[in-house]
């Protein structure tokens, strides 16, 4: 399946609506809806046990190959057992907030992540960015290579 980050779907609508449509939207996000969940689930369940070991074992490579990059590019990364993503810490970016250690990324290596306060009460998390592994293999080469110009 892998199918991480889809959305399906889009919404038209007055001013005076899109701000309660984009609260609703956010939820979705986060929380697949019933009908979509019980679909993958029955999916799920026809697949034989060799897909999801090769599917870790996949991401496991990508893990630590990207990982690797972003320990040798000085953004050391809390290596995840069992996410398709890592938190690595920036601090030594430019920028007090994540966004502008993001921003500063995107702009300077064209790297994206997403910043670190989304997925922390407190302000700690200014000093972490988030980024996905689940993408091809020559998505994840361009991003080390990418990192490796911060080096």
């Amino acid at each position: 399946f892998s199918i991480t980050g889809w959305r399906i779907g889009y919404s038209v609508a007055a001013a005076r609506w899109a701000q309660a449509i984009g609260a609703m939207n956010d939820l979705l996000y986060v929380c697949a809806p019933t009908p979509l969940q019980v679909g993958v689930a029955v999916g799920i369940q026809e697949l034989p046990d060799s897909f999801y070991r090769d599917l870790a074992r996949d991401y496991q490579r990508k893990r630590d190959r990207f990982c690797k990059a972003l320990s040798q590019a000085g953004l050391t990364p809390s290596v995840p057992q069992g996410a398709y993503y890592v938190l690595a810490d920036t601090s030594r970016l430019p920028g007090i907030t994540g966004k502008e250690r993001a921003m500063f990324l995107l702009d300077r290596v064209g790297l994206a992540g997403v910043p670190g306060e989304a997925f922390f009460s407190g302000t700690e998390g200014s000093q972490f960015i988030r980024f996905s592994y689940a993408k091809i293999d020559a998505e994840i080469d361009d991003a080390c290579r990418r990192i490796e110009r911060l080096g």
